[in-house]
């Protein structure tokens, strides 16, 4: 994994990138950055380690169905200014990789805000788009699945995605950001370390 090439990449593609040594220095960053507006949290690991719900809560409007479950909060938060995501994989050619199963996070980090913030540990770099697909699907995604008691996959079993067409399937739809969308700034948040799934 090679630090300096992402970045490079990733401004190449018109993304801004920060890059902090430790996860406390980004989420004062990100704290400092993101004041009296409305923010919507995407179902994030990376966002929770970094506890940003409880200090960006103390001055901002937060909708994160982590912590209120329900469509409605999913909806406030779909139409907030602020958006924090994180993500699944990330090329070092900077192409950035989510998958969802509701589309509520892939929704919001192509539509519908002034900004987003795409947080992530570099443990979410690979080398290359197929990779970045493999981590993607085999990692992040079954991990993902693993935190849900109540599905049951074949990935729960042996750790792989079998592309399956099991009803609690949390993979519907992969994502593929080759560059911020049209009228909507998006920064990458990178921070030296594993963080998130």
């Amino acid at each position: 994994m090679d630090i300096e090439t992402t970045i490079r990449a990733l401004t190449g593609r018109g993304f801004a990138v920060q890059h902090f040594a430790t996860a406390a220095e980004a989420a004062d960053y990100l704290d400092g950055a993101i004041d009296g507006t409305t923010v919507g949290i995407g179902g994030s690991k990376t966002i929770d380690q970094l506890g940003l719900y409880d200090r960006l809560a103390e001055h901002n409007t937060v909708w994160w169905h982590w912590r209120t479950p329900g469509f409605a909060t999913l909806d406030n938060a779909l139409t907030a200014p602020v958006y924090l995501s994180s993500a699944n994989a990330i090329s070092e050619d900077g192409e950035i990789l989510n998958i969802d199963g509701t589309g509520n996070r892939t929704a919001s980090l192509m539509f519908g805000h002034k900004k987003v913030y795409i947080v992530a540990g570099t443990n979410k770099i690979c080398p290359d788009f197929e990779s970045a697909l493999y981590r993607a699907r085999n990692v992040a995604a079954v991990q993902n699945c693993r935190r849900f008691p109540d599905k049951n996959t074949p990935c729960k079993i042996d750790g792989k995605c079998h592309d399956c067409r099991s009803r609690d399937r949390i993979c519907n739809a992969l994502e593929v950001l080759w560059g911020p969308m049209n009228r909507m700034e998006t920064e990458i948040v990178l921070i030296d370390g594993d963080y998130g799934m």
